[in-house]
Order: structure tokens, then C-alpha cells, then sequence
């Protein structure tokens, strides 16, 4: 059977970041944001309905070494992935499952956030860019915080 290779684009975003700098994830069982800026007291990002992520390596200096580099996947910058290997996985790991079915995957979309010492990967159906302010992401975290209680 012939397997689609993956295609790597670009996502242009409303606002110009910078994705050279530092970001901070904020990863609840249900959503994923993505802080990338700190301006005029608002905060700055991206958030996904998912809790689907990786985090961490490779950095610019060995991203051509992660698998999509091939298929265009750029230094720095938001990338969405067409015929994603990443959601083959999941597809398959949960094949398992007694009531599995592919549909369970339609729609998902596999995302990637290349900065300079991380990069970021979710699969969600959509993604949508937020701005809030110090006090109201407090809160975010005081509502998973108090999840935790017994």
C-alpha cells in the first residue's frame, strides 16, 4: 500500500513572534497553551483543545535530525503537518482499545512550534491564538491547581 509522505507548512499567525525566544507550555488534560510573548500587559499565545504534546528536543542546532526537517519543517516558526506520522501512531497504539475506530482521529491535526532551545508538537482539531492578561492566567492555574485536591 502506498503511505502518503508527510508535508510541513507554515501557519501565519496574526501576530509577528519572535521564535528565536523563550515560551512556557501549560500542558491540563484538556487543553495545551502556549506562551510566547509578554506585551503591554497582556500575555501572548496559542492554545489547543488537546493534551496530546511533546516538548523538548531537538533545538535549532540539531533540528535537522527530527524527521520532518525533510519535509519542510523550518528552524523557527508555527507548522501544521499534512499525512502526519505522528497521528499514524496514536491511531495505531490505540488499536488496542475494544471500541477503537480511526474516525476517533478525523479531524486531528498535528502542529509544530520550532524555537530556538524546544520545539513543540500537539495533534488537536484546531488551535486558536489568545491574549490574556497576568491575572486571568492565574487563575487557569488556580483552577488546575485546586483539580488536584482529593
Amino acid at each position: 500500500m502506498f503511505e502518503k509522505k508527510p508535508i510541513v507548512k507554515e501557519i501565519k499567525l496574526s501576530r509577528e513572534y519572535d521564535f528565536s525566544y523563550e515560551n512556557f507550555v501549560l500542558a491540563t488534560q484538556h487543553e495545551i497553551y502556549l506562551l510566547i510573548e509578554k506585551s503591554e500587559g497582556f500575555i501572548y499565545g496559542i492554545k489547543f483543545k488537546s493534551s496530546l504534546v511533546k516538548y523538548g528536543s531537538p533545538n535549532d542546532e540539531a533540528r535537522g535530525g527530527h524527521p520532518l526537517t525533510k519535509h519542510g519543517l523550518g528552524i523557527y516558526g508555527f507548522f501544521e503537518v499534512e499525512n502526519s506520522p505522528w497521528i499514524k501512531e496514536q491511531i495505531k497504539l490505540n488499536e488496542v482499545h475494544p471500541r477503537h475506530s480511526d474516525s476517533l482521529f478525523s479531524g486531528l491535526s498535528h502542529y509544530v512550534a520550532c524555537f530556538q532551545d524546544v520545539m513543540l508538537e500537539v495533534t488537536a482539531r484546531t488551535y486558536e491564538e489568545f491574549q490574556i492578561t497576568q491575572e486571568q492566567l492565574n487563575l487557569v492555574l488556580q483552577e488546575q491547581v485546586s483539580n488536584l485536591e482529593a
